[in-house]
């Protein structure tokens, strides 16, 4: 592939990199986003916002604070924007609150839906996009800077 891959990463691409911004998701967020674009909804932004909130979660990972949701929130910021509507979501998932990131995929023509959900991977693909796991993905990212 020679051109920059278009991609959208589910809700737990982002709540792992926050988690452990020196893991794969850690890496794919904050260092290696120039090496594909990325795709959001506001529907995601908000789901994504909303997670990184939560009480329990915040209890859980203390490491999560306002200052690095900020920077979740400034990677979305800078990320290309699709519209999806009530009408672009189709029941696929298991899961239907994971709808969301098929429709934004296929709106977004997206080569790549990023996960680590078991709902979205066990499909491997929606449409023209490979549904993968972050490792796949940098796997992926690393062969072709490398070519």
């Amino acid at each position: 592939m020679s051109e920059t891959p278009k991609v959208v990463f589910d809700t737990q691409v982002f709540l792992r990199a926050l988690i452990n911004p020196r893991s794969a998701c850690g890496r794919l967020i904050f260092e290696q986003n120039a090496d594909y674009i990325l795709y959001t909804a506001a529907q995601i932004d908000n789901e994504v916002i909303e997670v990184l909130g939560r009480s329990s979660i915040r209890e859980k990972f203390p490491q999560i604070t306002d200052r690095t949701v900020q920077l979740v929130k400034t990677v979305l910021d800078q990320a290309y924007r699709v519209t999806v509507k009530a009408d672009d979501i189709e029941l696929i998932c298991r899961d239907p609150k994971d709808d969301i990131f098929l429709a934004c995929a296929k709106l977004a023509q997206a080569d790549y839906l990023v996960s680590e959900d078991k709902d979205l991977l066990v499909l491997q693909q929606h449409y023209s996009t490979k549904i993968v796991n972050v490792a796949a993905f940098l796997t992926m990212l690393e062969t072709t800077s490398a070519n």
